[in-house]
């Protein structure tokens, strides 16, 4: 069965699924394989289940007729949404970059939604089987905002080729996912491939002014480059205020000037604003409706998250970690604490590979340097590079964490709570502030 074909199947379908354990009556079922799952072991229960077709890589099942044999059923995925999105058709941006890429795609999203009917990326399906469901979602938006994650060489190429982005954003390039980047340079390398894509179909590149790095490998690639910021293409600034803790920030657009409040914490959200409101700029949305989406913007994505509790205030800012957002997150928390006491809940930083050890030994010892009241890290690579102290707590794993503040009870702190995914540190949020 070709992808048109396949497309036509979709087109009378409830739309896709690839977990038998949610709801699959009428959908294509895509099983789909990867390191720790094998949706393959499942189509049976697809089938019992009521799908309208199982696109499955056993070939025993060949004949059945609510049954498509493919070599890869990630493959067919992926090409059924690049034919979805051409027949659709948005308007594309596609943003990447080692930080702040989820939360400025949220305030993207926000902005743009004060003029067009938008799709975004639904939290984190970023990756090479998130940007296809993403795009299979849409239906008759006017503009898509697709986020792009990686953590190898070729993959934004790959998620570029399928989304056919007009613009694209790399909010910055910093140390994350050296195991399979092998260096910033690999970093800076893989993020680029969206620049090639761009330079190769006629696309915007929508670089923030003050980042050279990213201005000089937009003019290498030879993508046409539009720059944000005061005295660019797309000319936005955005100036603090005051931070107590939420940032107050004068934002300017060329002459025009509008104050705006948001729910945001930590300074590093301004150019997570920048990027966002040049990308408005670039659709046309007034600059008064793109100061009053950033206004009304709510974080409740365990990103830079303000959570008022009865014994602690929380920022939860588990989601994700790399050295430069662990810095940038304990040194915006530093700055608002005010007279507050403070506490660090710090999980390990995933995918550094060889330098793993390295940067959580140098992130330590710059916390010594700080002045911060009480340090809990927790993680076996914090495990092996740090000795407790009276100031600081280490445990091994998560729960030995949750132990501690079962018994403790810490009270009257303002906590920064970080760490990499696969610490899943958002488990402890209810023993701080309950």
């Amino acid at each position: 069965m070709s992808t048109e074909q396949v497309y036509k199947q979709f087109l009378q379908s409830a739309g896709i699924s690839t977990d038998t354990r949610a709801e699959v009556r009428n959908t294509l079922f895509f099983a789909l394989k990867g390191d720790q799952f094998d949706g393959n072991r499942f189509v049976e229960d697809a089938l019992k289940n009521g799908c309208r077709l199982a696109i499955t890589e056993r070939k025993e099942l060949e004949g059945d007729s609510r049954v498509i044999f493919v070599p890869s059923s990630l493959l067919l995925l992926q090409e059924l949404a690049r034919y979805h999105r051409e027949q659709v058709s948005p308007r594309l941006v596609a943003i990447t970059g080692s930080n702040g890429k989820t939360t400025t795609k949220e305030l993207m999203a926000a902005v743009l939604s004060r003029k067009y009917k938008v799709a975004a990326t639904r939290g984190n399906l970023n990756n090479h089987i998130g940007v296809p469901l993403t795009l299979l979602s849409m239906k008759n938006e006017e503009v898509a905002v697709i986020e792009m994650g990686a953590n190898h060489p070729g993959e934004i190429a790959k998620l570029a080729a399928i989304a056919l982005p007009e613009a694209g954003v790399i909010t910055n390039v910093g140390k994350a996912h050296l195991e399979g980047f092998g260096s910033l340079q690999g970093v800076l390398d893989a993020k680029g491939e969206l620049y090639d894509f761009l330079a190769a179909h006629d696309g915007r590149a929508l670089v923030d002014g003050t980042d050279k790095v990213l201005l000089q490998k937009a003019e290498n690639s030879g993508t046409n480059t539009l720059v944000i910021g005061p005295g660019g293409d797309l000319p936005v600034g955005a100036e603090l205020v005051r931070q107590s803790p939420f940032l107050e920030v004068k934002i300017t657009f060329g002459d025009e000037v509008h104050h705006c409040t948001t729910r945001l914490v930590g300074t590093y959200n301004l150019q997570n604003m920048i990027l966002a409101a040049g990308v408005g700029l670039y659709f046309g949305v007034p600059s008064a409706e793109i100061a009053a989406a950033m206004a009304a913007y709510r974080p409740e994505n365990q990103r830079s998250q303000l959570v008022e509790g009865n014994r602690n205030r929380m920022v939860l800012d588990s989601y994700n970690a790399n050295p430069s957002s662990m810095r940038e997150a304990i040194g915006a928390l530093l700055t608002y604490a005010s007279s507050s006491p403070t506490m660090l809940i710090l999980g390990d930083m995933a995918e550094l590979g060889d330098a793993s050890l390295q940067e959580h030994r140098e992130l330590v010892e710059w916390i010594g340097s700080l002045d911060v009241d009480r340090v809990l890290l927790v993680g076996p690579n914090f495990h092996k590079v740090c000795e407790p102290s009276s100031s600081t707590d280490v445990f091994r794993e998560r729960k030995e964490l949750e132990s501690f503040l079962v018994e403790e009870r810490p009270e009257g702190y303002l906590v920064l709570v970080k760490g990499s995914r696969v610490m899943e540190l958002e488990r402890i949020a209810p023993l701080l502030t309950d």
